[in-house]
């Protein structure tokens, strides 16, 4: 038989029991769009983490407190107060740490902040004005925190675009006075907006910053930092700059096993290697879970395909009668299988697009990516699939004696 033969032959059998086609159909559907969507809204997620952190600084290491204990039970990881101002000294020596250029200590708190009849709960980070190029933060109105203002205690304060919006939702917050507790600070800027941290819970637009040094004189008291963020020089010395980091707060703390430190010290590059870790870990457990649905309808069409080769048994001994081969049988029904699938699978590709716009775009708000290699991969694996589980009913077919088969009723 000629190549058109075969696919008109395809579509004929394909097109006399449409229902049982469309089962037959359902399940590589499924399985193909999981994929698509599935690879697509990992490889979303890892973007958007990516940018995230990212959006943090620009070659940031940052050191975080240790566990504090309750009784005998340990809290979690920055729960405790022990980062010191000698920690801070250490840090700021160029002999401990040649390959760092920026460092910046805060202290912050959650605090209620009022405007009139509006407030805001957020959180307040009492900062250098340094914090401005470590954590990358860009102004969009007004101005960051200044020299002057740490070094007079100055009452100023520069608001994240989210707690702009809850105070002065219609109204330009610049030189407008807010009240924090029964203290008074006059409002300087806004920041550009940044969303949410690597880790998808803390937005970074809901926040406000002050002069550190009125933070700890006025608000807070003189309590040890919450965390110390530093920046390194560059990207290609960011492994030896936490080393450095490392040793020289151990050393600070007058200890030489890691494991006894009371603080953490962890760089962008690890940190995103860990969340992309368990994204894509996730994404894998979520293909697998559509693998299955991949294997079972590979399962349903070969099981149509052997009710195919029992319906068309006269058919099947009529062509051999008149000449046809049994590897021309074969061939067929093998045929019949694969355009089966193939059209499953573009069928799915599309869904499976469909899908993963419509999930990422309106309700975990990710960025939209396709994978041109997933695709490949759905088309080669629908066609896998076809030849695989559409072998055996077609061996079948092509066995069968045409004498026999003629008989059949």
């Amino acid at each position: 038989m000629k190549f058109m033969e075969f696919l008109l032959s395809a579509k004929t059998a394909i097109l006399t029991n449409k229902g049982r086609t469309i089962l037959s159909m359902l399940g590589i559907i499924i399985g193909i769009s999981s994929v698509i969507a599935m690879i697509s809204i990992g490889k979303g997620a890892q973007s958007k983490i990516t940018s995230n952190i990212q959006s943090l600084g620009s070659n940031v290491i940052i050191v975080s407190p240790g566990n504090a204990t309750v009784g005998n039970v340990r809290q979690g990881l920055g729960t405790a107060s022990t980062l010191t101002q000698q920690y801070v000294d250490a840090l700021s020596s160029r002999f401990n740490t040649p390959d760092i250029s920026f460092i910046s200590p805060s202290v912050s708190k959650n605090e209620e902040i009022i405007y009139k009849n509006q407030n805001a709960v957020t959180k307040l980070n009492g900062v250098y004005p340094q914090a401005q190029i470590v954590n990358n933060i860009t102004i969009s109105l007004g101005s960051f925190i200044t020299i002057p203002d740490v070094s007079n205690n100055f009452h100023v304060i520069v608001l994240g675009p989210i707690v702009e919006s809850e105070l002065f939702p219609h109204v330009n917050p610049i030189g407008k006075t807010v009240s924090i507790g029964q203290t008074l600070f006059t409002v300087i800027g806004v920041t550009a907006s940044k969303g949410t941290s690597g880790n998808g819970v803390f937005n970074q637009d809901d926040q406000v910053w002050i002069p550190i040094t009125t933070a700890k004189n006025t608000l807070l008291g003189n309590i040890n930092y919450s965390s110390i963020n530093l920046e390194a020089k560059n990207s290609k010395v960011m492994n030896k700059a936490t080393a450095e980091v490392q040793n020289t707060l151990m050393k600070a703390q007058g200890i030489k096993n890691p494991n006894l430190a009371n603080f953490t010290v962890e760089n962008q590059t690890q940190i995103l290697s860990t969340l992309n870790t368990i994204t894509g870990t996730f994404t894998l457990l979520l293909e697998g879970i559509a693998g299955i649905s991949l294997i079972v309808g590979g399962i349903g069409i070969m099981n149509i395909m052997l009710v195919s080769v029992t319906e068309r048994t006269r058919e099947i001994g009529l062509r051999k009668a008149v000449g046809a081969k049994g590897s021309d049988i074969m061939i067929q029904f093998l045929f019949e299988t694969i355009i089966l699938t193939l059209i499953s699978g573009t069928i799915g590709i599309l869904f499976g697009i469909f899908l993963s716009f419509i999930i990422s775009s309106f309700v975990i708000q990710i960025p939209f990516i396709i994978s041109i290699s997933a695709i490949i991969i759905a088309i080669t694996v629908s066609a896998s699939i076809g030849f695989v589980f559409g072998l055996f009913p077609a061996y079948k077919a092509s066995k069968l004696s045409a004498i026999e088969a003629l008989r059949y009723e």
